[in-house]
């Protein structure tokens, strides 16, 4: 799987010369908007009564909702695909932020099926350059 917080791909293949084959594609339209496009509030301010001194409470934005949200629907998937039967292993790669909410939403068992994790955003990357990529660069397979 390669995903951002916007946008996914999930390919399968059967061995590491094998032809990949995508067979899964999420794109969420709300959370590749800026976030100054989807409105919200400024972060809460005030001043602290006994010190005076300043502080801001930082709540998460429209557009960090919205990627979360996508990367629930897919970590929803991928859980069930894992209890289906659907795949015996994984390869994830996505940018450090959306890996660990994956990380978060992911069951133990798929995270134990693992075989590549890659902290990096691949999902602009053609098809064929993936394959060639991730053929260097995996271990096992």
């Amino acid at each position: 799987m390669v995903a951002d917080g916007a946008k996914a791909r999930l390919f399968e293949s059967l061995g590491p010369r094998e032809r990949w084959e995508l067979i899964h594609e999420w794109d969420d339209a709300a959370a590749r908007t800026p976030a100054r496009e989807l409105g919200g509030a400024p972060p809460v301010r005030g001043r602290n009564i006994a010190s005076g001194g300043r502080y801001a409470v930082d709540v998460k934005s429209e557009h960090d909702k919205a990627e979360t949200s996508f990367i629930h629907e897919c970590t929803k998937f991928l859980n069930s695909a894992l209890v289906d039967k659907s795949f015996d292993q994984l390869v994830l790669a996505a940018p450090p932020g959306a890996l660990g909410e994956f990380r978060k939403r992911l069951s133990s068992d798929i995270i134990s099926n693992f075989i590549g994790v890659f902290d990096k955003d691949l999902t602009n990357m053609p098809d064929q350059e993936l394959f060639e990529y991730f053929k260097e660069r995996l271990v096992r397979w």
